[in-house]
């Protein structure tokens, strides 16, 4: 005799599906946490050493700096004195563009069209002209032309 009571509610099943350790799964978690932490440890480390390696390269033994804080100083010295001085500089022609005869419409530099009162500096061998202001503050940086990287000096086989 068996006696069956339907209490009219829905019925549930009683039996529960296994997933397994789940100590598993958070372990998991660390590891995998990690070894991403150590990968991204290890390339901010190799970085750090790249860049302060070659920080430390001592720059050529004729214009070595007296003490260590001269270090940057002497950095800046030295991109600063690659290009070309103020006497270098006189020796290239200048003309108001008014007077020119059109030799093109703007500045590579500063890349605004010239207008008649600007005077433009002319480079003497690649023919290419700019504001006065824009290349010389370019040639006492840069010992090149703007636009086509060649030297507006001559050579010493065209002195001579």
């Amino acid at each position: 005799m068996n006696a069956t009571v339907d209490a009219g509610g829905p019925s549930y099943s009683t039996t529960t599906i296994d997933t397994g350790n789940t100590h598993g799964g958070i372990a998991y978690d660390l590891g995998f946490s990690a070894v991403v932490l150590l990968f991204i440890f290890t390339i901010c480390y190799t970085s750090y050493i790249c860049k302060r390696r070659m920080s430390s390269q001592s720059p050529p033994p004729a214009a070595a700096p007296n003490s260590d804080s001269d270090s940057d100083d002497y950095h800046c010295m030295r991109a600063f004195h690659q290009g070309f001085d103020d006497d270098v500089l006189s020796t290239f022609p200048t003309f108001l563009y008014s007077e020119s005869v059109n030799y093109g419409s703007g500045c590579s530099i500063c890349l605004a069209d010239y207008k008649p009162a600007d005077v433009i500096r002319l480079l003497p061998k690649c023919g290419h002209l700019f504001h006065m202001k824009c290349v010389d503050k370019w040639l006492k940086v840069h010992p090149t032309c703007p636009v086509c990287r060649n030297s507006p000096l001559p050579t010493s086989t065209e002195l001579t």
